[in-house]
């Protein structure tokens, strides 16, 4: 720890140098009379004492040079609010690009935006763009612009007008909806942006090259605010909803009636605890108008990752991430991917364990209640940003009837309180960032049901990341550890998971032990890279401990893992006479386990160029040798699992036209077995002049797979391994649609229909998983050992071939089709209070017979059952 005290201190100093360059500034100027009026015209008499801030360079199509038409933005401010005035001249008003959608939705348009980090720590800022039809995008950025979250939903007002000059946009924003230490004289970070997009001009103040680490670390300064009073910063948002769903209802089960509703009452508080530090405060938080998840079929050992979609669990939540693994991405301060110490989706989870009754009927309980949940968040100090993300979720019940139709009440999840602490430092301008996380899930186990759940579970973290030799250079470091407590059941099912299979009789680096009441484990990360000019490059190390655990409130699918990572990459970043932009990357790949087992080796190469048509195309291989599959057997031994190669491409069309497409696919074909894949998507989005878009994705997949993992039983004194050969093939579409109305008015509509089908046969037997030659490592079941009958019954296995069955397992051949609808209308009636009404279906039906025939896949989803949600909410914000 103390070493990293003092690498952290060392950086601080390299670079102290950065912070105190120069940065160019505008000033704003008090309103002395009337204030604005914000109305897009721009002729009042506080504008005509500001002189303009007009010194715009161009970062697209051609970097540095002058900007094509001039542009005007002056700043003004009275104790509430600051005051903006944007001029964008255009010699040719006719042709401004202007396109009406809905509250955040990116569009490609003329637009103007503002960035101010008001914290003016160099990583957090709050954009605002506007497009000339009045549609804005309001985003909260964060790690230096790596990160970006529009569920930030200020209360702010705003005007925009086209003239024979060009357009303008006029803006308030109260002081209050931004956050900033109290002082006499403050300063704002400040980045000013116009995008014409007819000609693809990007031009900004201040200035700097695209090919340039970071992003709010490099932006110039609004000076000028002066004795401006600590604003009351008080909002209440108090909703009510109701909803009723109707579905096919099951003769005899008394919770499948076909029909349900509820009414439900609710809301959420912001307190400005100071002028710096905020609190965010939930009781009975409403999610109906969530987009839902796309389906899955998931066949591997681990749990599909679902994005978090809920606005008080996205919304400022990032000084909350900590990632288990060094950045991903050329940002600065990147996340590093899904797995995490903190994954919002565990609050109010659907319950864990099952309330199914013997011969009776069981409530199906879909999610549990979350009494209340709080996030205090800011700065405090000097550099210091803190958070702390309070959740309590109910212990719930699903009520039973018995086969004698006695009514009861199942325990299904337990009371349970979530809690992430985090504290933050950054220094140098925001170039340098330590800090530290802790997690704690504590449950009540007060039910015999709820023996193999975790008592409590413990993980935190210490993070450094630095941007140094000129910011050319990055680096990032973290060590991260966990503990888990619980009944011997709860830590043996734990030893026993697919993140580790402790049980594994092939290995001696974990030991399996039943009487263990906890389980600790230990991670690392390290990364060095080279982000700016021809040359990059981007090592990476990371590391888990089998015992490593945090799923109770994070996301993790492996440990016992040790993986090193190096890319490299040549960037042609000057337009020539072909491309505009052209980048070959290479990248080399290792992973074992604690025990040193090889379990991954690849290298690849891609190439990826912009046209000078703004068209973009990219080609990638990827050499995947062969290793051990320490997972293929679900806690059985180790197998060795040929090696790969693997080919994809992309194209795109120019985004800024009215059709815009896209197209990729990816081809592999394994060594020996001849084992291949094929998969292939596309989109096509649709953007008439107006207010309406539309766009329709297109995925689809036909693997031809040899050793799908089946079970596992035991027989005598021998366990037995079955797989099987599968013939998979998958299909999607997905429609999302948007009519903005007025920028306050706006109906989305999503769907997705999705066919999975699969295949089984050549069934086999796990024999010697590490033999030389491929085939010695499966025995193909002979006619005598199996029994399949058809029409869904059961398999019988016949190890010894005498005609009597040793187990039996279920016919894995399946074809599931679904249908997911969401239909959304949302009206802003007033700045900060909405309406919404939102119509869901879900339609979903399986069969296990297989069938690969998709061409009538959409039918059978829109016959499948389903369930049909009609809800309503209002919400309405009071502010101070």
């Amino acid at each position: 720890m103390r070493s990293v005290v003092c690498l952290g201190l060392a950086v601080t100093a390299a670079a102290s140098t950065l912070s105190a360059q120069q940065r160019e500034t505008v000033d704003a100027v008090r309103v002395q009379d009337a204030a604005p009026v914000v109305d897009g015209h721009l002729d009042d008499p506080v504008w005509a004492r500001v002189a303009p801030v007009t010194d715009f360079v161009q970062r697209n199509p051609i970097e540095g040079a002058e900007a094509s038409e001039r542009t005007e933005v002056r700043f003004a401010y009275n104790d509430g609010a600051l005051y903006v005035a944007f001029r964008g001249f255009d010699r040719n008003p006719d042709r401004i690009d202007s396109r009406l959608v809905r509250r955040d939705e990116f569009v490609s348009a003329d637009n103007f935006s503002l960035y101010i980090d008001s914290y003016g720590d160099g990583r957090t800022a709050f954009e605002f763009t506007f497009n000339p039809s009045g549609a804005r995008r309001d985003v909260f950025i964060y790690d230096d612009g790596a990160g970006r979250d529009d569920s930030w939903d200020p209360v702010y007002d705003w005007a925009t007008r086209t003239d024979s000059l060009g357009w303008t946009v006029e803006l308030r924003i109260p002081f209050s909806q931004l956050r900033f230490a109290a002082a006499d004289e403050i300063a704002f970070g400040l980045r000013i942006r116009r995008s014409i997009n007819r000609r693809n001009e990007e031009v900004n103040w201040p200035f700097f090259p695209r090919d340039q680490a970071g992003e709010v670390s490099n932006y110039g300064r609004l000076t000028g605010l002066v004795a401006v009073p600590a604003p009351r910063r008080l909002e209440f948002l108090p909703y009510v909803a109701g909803s009723a769903s109707f579905e096919p209802g099951e003769e005899g089960n008394p919770f499948a009636t076909g029909r349900k509703s509820d009414l439900r009452v609710g809301g959420d508080i912001k307190l400005g605890v100071t002028s710096s530090v905020t609190l965010d405060a939930t009781v009975n938080p409403d999610f109906g108008q969530v987009e839902a998840d796309p389906a899955v079929v998931n066949l591997s050992a681990f749990e599909s990752f679902f994005p978090e979609r809920r606005p008080f669990f996205v919304e400022g939540t990032n000084l909350f991430s900590f990632g288990l693994e060094a950045p991903e991405n050329r940002g600065f301060f990147g996340r590093g991917g899904q797995e995490g110490l903190v994954y919002t989706r565990r609050i109010g989870r659907a319950p864990q364990v099952s309330s199914e009754v013997d011969g009776g009927y069981a409530e199906t309980v879909n999610q549990t209640t979350i009494l209340g949940a709080a996030k205090l968040s800011g700065q405090v100090g000097k550099g210091w940003a803190v958070g702390l993300l309070q959740a309590v979720t109910a212990k719930e019940w699903g009520a039973t009837v018995d086969s004698a139709g006695v009514e009861g009440r199942a325990p299904v999840e337990p009371l349970t309180s979530y809690t992430v602490a985090r504290a933050q430092r950054t220094a140098a301008g925001g170039r340098v960032a330590y800090g530290a996380i802790g997690t704690v899930t504590a449950r009540s186990i007060d039910e015999p049901a709820f023996a193999e759940l975790h008592r409590n579970a413990w993980s935190g973290g210490l993070d450094f990341s630095a941007r140094f030799g000129r910011q050319q250079y990055e680096m990032a470091a973290g060590v991260l550890g966990s503990r888990v407590e619980g009944s011997e059941a709860a830590i043996l099912e734990t030893q026993e998971r697919s993140a580790r299979y402790f049980q594994r009789p092939d290995q001696d680096h974990m030991t399996l032990d039943s009487s263990r009441t906890s389980l600790g484990g230990v991670g690392a990360y390290a990364r060095i890279a080279k982000v700016v000019g021809f040359f990059t490059f981007d090592g990476k190390y990371e590391g888990r401990s089998p015992g490593f655990e945090v799923n109770d409130l994070g996301f993790m699918r492996s440990a016992d893992t040790h993986t090193q990572d190096l890319e490299v990459e040549l960037r042609w970043l000057e337009p020539g006479p072909v491309f505009r932009e052209f980048r070959w990357q290479a990248q080399e790949r290792a992973s074992f386990t604690w025990g040193g087992e090889r379990t991954r080796t690849t290298v690849d190469s891609r190439v990826s160029a912009d046209l000078l048509n703004y068209w973009n195309v990219s080609l990638s291989g990827e050499r995947v040798f062969s290793a051990l599959g320490v997972r293929l057997l679900r806690g059985g031994p180790a197998v060795i699992e040929p090696g790969k190669w693997e080919f994809g491409g992309s194209a795109r069309t120019d985004f800024r036209r009215s059709v815009w497409v896209r197209v990729d696919g990816r081809y592999e074909t394994e060594d020996v077995t001849g084992a291949h894949g094929l998969s292939a998507g596309g989109s096509v989005r649709w953007r008439p002049p107006g207010s309406f878009s539309m766009e329709l994705e297109g995925r689809g997949s036909w693997n031809i797979e040899d050793r799908q993992y089946l079970t596992q039983e035991a027989v005598a004194d021998s366990t037995y391994y079955v797989l099987a050969g599968l013939d998979r093939r998958e299909i999607s579409l997905t429609l999302r649609a948007d009519l903005a109305l007025t920028p306050r008015l706006s109906i989305e509509v999503y769907a997705q229909p999705f066919l999975s089908a699969g295949r089984y046969d050549g069934f086999k037997f796990a024999a010697d998983p590490k033999a030389p030659e491929y085939a010695g490592r499966f025995d193909l079941l002979a006619p005598d050992q199996i029994d399949r009958p058809g029409d869904g019954e059961d398999i019988g296995i016949d190890v010894e071939g005498d005609g009597t069955p040793d187990f039996t397992i279920g016919e894995p051949d399946f074809r599931i089709v679904s249908l997911r609808t969401n239909v959304v209308l949302r009206w802003e009636f007033r700045p900060g209070s909405t309406f919404f009404f939102v119509w869901q279906m879900n339609r979903r039906g399986e069969e296990d017979t297989g069938d690969l025939n998709a061409s009538g896949a959409l039918y059978d989803a829109l016959e499948a059952p389903g369930v049909n949600v009609l809800a309503v909410k209002l919400a309405y914000w009071f502010g101070l």
